[in-house]
């Protein structure tokens, strides 16, 4: 007998997943987890879903019908045909042995086994997207934090003693966190989490702060005098909670001291904090600092990540929030989508000058209407300067900040409430507007708040959003909820606005920076561009005709080697127009680089070469001039390889030609037998063995 009670959308299909892992789950009714097992690993084709993280399986019948339960498939099993076609609605039909043995590690987790099959995965999906998945979990368990921990704040058990204050604690000038003067296991075993671990500090289910466990339990007699506790570790804050989205309230709302596995829910939230944190620290300080300033310059000695870097700041820097900008590889795919549109990049040189950067003559051949050539005429053409200003300037026919009055009026009370979509499109949410309110009412669609329909836990201030609409601000309590009224504005009216636009300079200091700019220096200043506070407009040389200034959405970055100085340095007045920021060489890009590929062996050997090299240069005896440890260290990308033949040929190739070029040039001070013992060491992969000085010698042999 058919069914016809068929899923309708993919929640219904995780709804389903979900029941049946919670089936799996539940080991203490030995029918239903036996049936659960039979099920779970006799399917012929499984559908594939990733939920918190993690990569879940159904066999596809049993996830085709809506709202399936144990009593309803076996009562009914339906019609397998039926519903395969309906999963093609959603779904493509693949099979892949590397998808077989994520499988088989699933079935692992209950102790099951099976052979090949075939898999469904999501319409937007590849196997490849799958399988990140999949090394993201290996990558969690395998990383340097054993686990991550969620550590309840809360009072002492009726002492008459005060509420522990967990954000005064960690304000201390070493912070600290405790957990309470109890007998109950669960705090006393506070004290047994390794060091380096990632621990939430929250109070209730309100997040406090997330933190990285860096010392070892103590007892501070001011610190338990002032809170009563006994139980602190020290910590370093990586982020507070006021700059990361609270948990749901049910979330953390158990227990007093947990550790959270990668299956959990509250592992997923720590773990999507600790990525946003990762991204957006130096990433995100330099975006910021490129709005504020418009001009920023990357410099450092070669090999420390300057062009690297440049693709996710301006990522960041346009607003592009649907991709981790930690995966290099994501954030290239974008980066190269956005070239000529929003994204600029040329490199500075001896011999370009202003005709090439800004606008110059260029000669054109003329033709009769046979095609032969009758002369040559010289007219003005753009140089990509000035096309990345152009590329900044839309269609003005339609100004956005009219077209969001005109949407609030659409959106006038509650009952003319509108569904739109988040910026990732995953979700979706509800806006209206009540006439003379200077926000307008937002909630998502997911929320399961008690409050009423009109509750509005996400209000958008109306001239915050118009300002984001226009580049010259943000909405800064729920920007990206702003960014999805913004957009359907746009849909709804076909709006346009001036779009940021980000030029890229590579190896700004090689070039003659006077030479290229020309006049246009001035009108780099913030307050000199167009909708600055003191605009500046100019008549350029060659096109005569137009009046030119400076976009404020254009965005420049520049990178600046601070080793090569055989090329002229940035004068005074550029340098003011430019912020500047140093990038390291930093051995933690290294480790975590070893740790990501899983080759410690070799991870060691890179890390000592980097150290020793590092020893070498920074010798007093070797160091001179007015260049430092940052200006000449080599970078960290030149000790990161896949093999120990590619680092050997990194070392031989690439790091002591560059030493040999400092010694050469007077950078560095070595002497010739220095020079030679220590370039055969490096060349054998091994540290350079301590040689004492002659004076030292000449001491013992007195």
């Amino acid at each position: 007998m058919d069914r016809f009670d068929f899923i309708k959308t993919r929640d219904d299909v995780i709804c389903n997943i979900k029941k049946l892992y919670h089936y799996l789950s539940d080991e203490n009714d030995d029918d239903t987890y036996q049936w659960a097992s039979s099920i779970f690993k006799n399917g012929r084709i499984y559908v594939i879903e990733i939920i918190d993280s993690h990569i879940c399986f159904s066999p596809s019948r049993f996830i085709g019908y809506k709202d399936n339960t144990k009593d309803k498939h076996q009562e009914n099993h339906g019609n397998g045909n039926q519903t395969n076609d309906v999963l093609k609605n959603y779904y493509q039909k693949v099979q892949d042995d590397r998808l077989d043995i994520v499988f088989q590690k699933e079935l692992s987790r209950y102790h099951l086994s099976s052979g090949k099959k075939k898999y469904w995965i999501p319409n937007d999906f590849t196997v490849e997207d799958i399988l990140k998945y999949d090394n993201n979990t290996k990558m969690s368990m395998n990383s340097k934090h054993d686990k991550y921990w969620h550590i309840q704040m809360h009072l002492p058990d009726g002492k008459g003693g005060m509420e522990i204050d967990s954000k005064q604690m960690l304000l201390e000038k070493e912070p600290v966190i405790g957990t309470g003067e109890w007998e109950d296991k669960q705090c006393v075993d506070f004290k047994t989490i390794a060091k380096g671990n990632i621990v939430l500090v929250r109070k209730g289910s309100e997040a406090i702060a997330l933190c990285e466990i860096i010392g070892d339990n103590f007892k501070d007699e001011k610190l338990t005098e002032k809170y009563y506790n006994l139980n602190f570790r020290k910590v370093r804050i990586l982020g507070w909670a006021e700059h990361y989205k609270q948990p749901r309230s049910s979330l953390f709302s158990q227990g007093s001291f947990k550790s959270c596995s990668p299956s959990t829910e509250q592992y997923k939230y720590i773990d999507e904090w600790l990525k946003y944190i990762q991204s957006h620290s130096f990433i995100g300080n330099c975006s910021k600092l490129l709005k504020e300033k418009k001009n920023i310059i990357l410099q450092g000695a070669p090999g420390t990540g300057k062009t690297y870097n440049t693709a996710a700041i301006a990522l960041k820097t346009l607003g592009v929030t649907d991709i981790d900008l930690t995966d290099h590889k994501a954030v290239m795919k974008r980066y190269d989508s956005l070239l000529g549109d929003q994204i600029f990049f040329t490199t500075f040189h001896q011999s370009l000058d202003y005709e090439d950067f800004v606008e110059g003559l260029k000669p054109h051949v003329q033709t009769d209407v046979d095609g032969n050539s009758i002369g040559v005429t010289y007219e003005p053409e753009d140089g990509i300067f000035k096309r990345a200003c152009n590329a900044v300037q839309t269609d003005h026919s339609k100004d956005i900040v009219e077209c969001i009055d005109d949407y609030l009026q659409k959106i006038k009370g509650y009952q003319n409430k509108r569904e739109i979509p988040t910026v990732t499109g995953r979700s979706s949410l509800y806006v209206w507007w009540k006439e003379g309110n200077s926000t307008i009412s937002c909630r998502s669609t997911n929320s399961t708040s008690s409050r009423g329909e009109e509750y509005t836990p996400s209000p958008l201030n109306i001239e915050k959003i118009k300002l984001q609409a226009q580049g010259k601000g943000v909405e800064n309590n729920w920007q990206q909820y702003a960014q999805a009224f913004i957009e359907a504005v746009k849909k709804e009216f076909h709006a346009t606005t001036n779009k940021p636009v980000v030029l890229i300079i590579d190896e700004i200091n090689r070039g003659n920076v006077s030479k290229i700019f020309g006049e246009l220096i001035t009108l780099l200043e913030s307050d000199k561009r167009l909708n600055g506070n003191h605009p500046i407009k100019v008549m350029l040389p060659y096109s005569k005709n137009e009046v030119f200034g400076v976009p404020s959405n254009l965005y420049i970055i520049g990178t600046m080697n601070t080793t090569d100085r055989s090329t002229g340095t940035l004068d005074y007045a550029l340098r003011r127009r430019f912020a500047f920021i140093t990038l390291k060489s930093q051995d933690s890009v290294i480790k975590k680089f070893y740790s990501d590929t899983d080759n410690e062996e070799l991870g060691t050997i890179a890390l000592e070469l980097f150290e020793d090299i590092k020893r070498f240069i920074e010798n007093p005896k070797h160091l001179c001039g007015d260049m430092s440890i940052d200006d000449l260290m080599v970078g960290h990308s030149y000790f990161m390889a896949e093999s120990e033949d590619e680092l050997h040929d990194k070392v031989e190739y690439e790091i002591l030609p560059l030493i040999n070029e400092y010694i050469n040039d007077g950078i560095l001070n070595v002497k010739n037998d220095e020079k030679k013992t220590a370039f055969n060491s490096w060349l054998s992969l091994s540290p350079v063995q301590e040689i004492e000085d002659e004076d030292q010698e000449e001491d013992e042999n007195e």
